[in-house]
């Protein structure tokens, strides 16, 4: 089957910038480089995998494609329309297009809130029913998309278990009829058991409703499952990108040959060399020079030190893009 070549979502050399203030002065002292030059592009009906080390950047990044946080510089196209400085009142329409997901279930979900008011509440801001028998036929729907009974409606969230509440967070974020969402480790904080059943029904729901995902996690294994695309964040910048089939198999950056490492595998017949990084991850606030990961990089050289790698294509038919200038061949 062919896949969907039209883009979603395209993202041109985005960067997030925040200031650190002096705690007393209140001048400012510092900068923090979360998310640095960052360009990538998603297809409808496509997962993009965004991996990397807590700390990286993955998390700004997708509440800066929502625009839940405003971007420093760059550009930002949702669905053919440049959103990057879009109103505030522009972007409430734009919104019920553009979902998150958030990590905690616990903290996401008001505590004071029934189930029913919790739902409800989206459906009445963007005015998606005109009567209350029609709000209540939609929240019906959206339980039977998270596989969820009817008389959970009277509960309380301290009344679920953090899957029941990962499902609830998510007919939330469906009952505006989205077409874009961001899983910001959606399935971190949930029992192993648990993850594998709110994976399949986040795969499910893509397609039967035509989702598009950002789906940003540290599980490796998980995004080899669930996305079609990968990209590797380290120090705020994709270090690669490629199918994800194509980089599991073949990684060309060292950072990513070194995540991939850590990938448990169960068929004792698979072995693979197991990497250990040495030394911290630098500090956004004093970037290296050169490469970001020459530090910690085995295959470092003078010109690493100095140059920040330009980007490389592959030659082959399926792109696969990296910053390198030693890249691993395997």
């Amino acid at each position: 089957m062919q896949k969907n070549q039209e883009v979603l979502l395209e993202v041109q050399h985005l960067s997030k910038v925040f200031p650190i203030k002096h705690h007393l002065l209140g001048h400012t002292i510092g900068q923090v480089h979360s998310v640095n030059d960052v360009s990538f592009t998603i297809r409808k009906g496509d997962t993009l995998g965004l991996v990397g080390e807590s700390g990286c950047g993955k998390t700004t990044l997708g509440r800066t494609i929502l625009r839940l946080i405003e971007p420093t510089s760059g550009r930002i196209t949702f669905d053919g329309v440049d959103i990057t400085h879009t109103s505030a009142s522009d972007m409430r329409s734009i919104r019920r297009k553009m979902q998150i997901i958030f990590q905690d279930p616990y903290a996401a979900l008001n505590p004071r809130m029934a189930i029913k008011t919790i739902l409800e509440e989206p459906i009445k801001i963007h005015n998606l029913a005109n009567s209350k028998e029609e709000t209540t036929k939609r929240i019906y729907q959206l339980l039977d998309y998270v596989q969820l009974p009817k008389d959970i409606l009277s509960k309380y969230p301290h009344e679920f278990s953090g899957g029941q509440r990962q499902r609830i967070c998510i007919a939330r974020a469906l009952a505006v009829e989205p077409i874009f969402m961001v899983c910001d480790e959606a399935i971190a904080a949930l029992d192993v058991s648990v993850q594998a059943q709110v994976i399949n029904l986040l795969m499910d729901l893509q397609k039967d409703l035509g989702l598009t995902y950002l789906f940003i996690s540290h599980d490796l294994k998980v995004v080899e499952f669930i996305a079609d695309d990968v990209a590797v964040m380290y120090l705020g910048k994709i270090v690669e990108a490629a199918p994800a089939d194509e980089i599991y198999k073949n990684p060309k950056h060292p950072y990513t040959k070194a995540l991939f490492s850590a990938i448990l595998t169960t068929d004792p017949s698979h072995k693979k060399e197991r990497i250990i990084l040495q030394g911290d991850v630098p500090s956004p606030m004093d970037l290296p020079t050169g490469c970001y990961f020459h530090p910690r990089c085995w295959k470092a050289t003078a010109q690493c030190t100095e140059v920040y790698p330009s980007v490389t294509k592959t030659a082959d038919a399926s792109p696969h893009l990296f910053t390198c200038h030693h890249p691993e061949h395997n």
